[in-house]
């Protein structure tokens, strides 16, 4: 079974045993959870930060074309 190793109230590693009695402190590591997760009142808490998602703003028109010729003079070389 994995088992993991809390730390001040945050999973600090992961390991394998064959039983929770392998050293003192180990928790049974349920599904998913895993390392930097919070340790809280017997729950297992996600709160790591998340990364932003930045979305870059989509290509003019004038943009598009530009790609669009740039292509077809690729192609008319190789012909």
């Amino acid at each position: 079974m994995q088992a993991h190793i809390i730390e001040n109230g945050i999973v600090v590693n992961t390991i394998v045993v064959d039983s929770l009695n392998f050293m003192p402190g180990l928790i049974e590591a349920p599904a998913g959870t895993g390392i930097g997760w919070s340790y809280v009142n017997g729950q297992f808490v996600d709160n790591r930060p998340q990364p932003e998602v930045v979305t870059p703003p989509a290509p003019t028109k004038e943009e598009l074309l530009a790609q669009l010729n740039a292509l077809a003079a690729q192609i008319q070389a190789l012909e």
